[in-house]
């Protein structure tokens, strides 16, 4: 096995250590995140242009997407971004909007856009302080070994006003029907994993059947 075979390998052993503890990590965040039949919480983010979005208007033209992501700092949640971003087309046909959310701390260091960077067709939303992903139950205290790993990627933990508390996001996708109750709840302590698209499209179509109007019987 070569020197590059080598170091390629234990960066990989190490990336995978870390997840794992990262895993252990979240489980009771996971345990307490939103779930389906609960209400959404009500919220209103800006998106990088500085305009607001506000969920209870995207719930008036129909049921809303929300994909929590971990941010540009980690590579797992871009994938999970460019994955999504490949179904949105069928989201808007099925008359469902999608946003993506997450974390944004305003003295952290721009991210700088690659030439494999691809305009996503939602808008993401910046969660300042992680407060609409602290209301969604989907924030965990990271173990201390692992903040300086976070660091070297360019992660900055929002303020919390608590000693010793370093706060990270947890992925997590949501289906919210019209009415604001999440029809859809994929939350998964693993952030290498993520939702099966053809799982919340099914969901959607379940959801367009219901709001249908029933058809009238043809008269003979």
């Amino acid at each position: 096995m070569s020197v590059a075979q080598i170091q390629e390998s234990t960066s990989s052993n190490q990336a995978n250590a870390d997840a794992e503890l990262a895993v252990a990590a979240s489980l009771g965040a996971a345990s307490r995140a939103l779930r389906a039949g609960a209400r959404a919480p009500a919220f209103t983010l800006a998106d990088a242009s500085g305009r607001k979005v506000v969920l209870e208007e995207l719930l008036h033209a129909g049921p809303v997407v929300l994909h929590f992501f971990r941010g540009p700092w980690c590579s797992f949640g871009e994938e999970s971004l460019a994955e999504f971003a490949t179904i949105h087309q069928k989201v808007v046909e099925l008359g469902a909007s999608a946003v993506a959310i997450a974390p944004f701390a305003p003295f952290a260091p721009p991210f700088e856009a690659t030439a494999e960077s691809v305009p996503m067709p939602m808008r993401e939303l910046r969660d300042i302080d992680m407060k609409v992903a602290r209301a969604y139950g989907l924030a965990f205290n990271l173990p201390a070994g692992l903040r300086p790993r976070y660091e070297a990627l360019g992660y900055v933990p929002p303020p919390t006003g608590r000693a010793g508390t370093w706060l990270v996001p947890l992925p997590a996708t949501y289906l919210v029907d019209r009415d604001g109750i999440v029809a859809l709840a994929f939350i998964d302590v693993d952030y290498r994993r993520h939702v099966e698209p053809g799982s919340l499209l099914t969901a959607l179509t379940a959801l367009q059947a219901r709001h249908e109007p029933p058809r009238r019987a043809a008269r003979l």
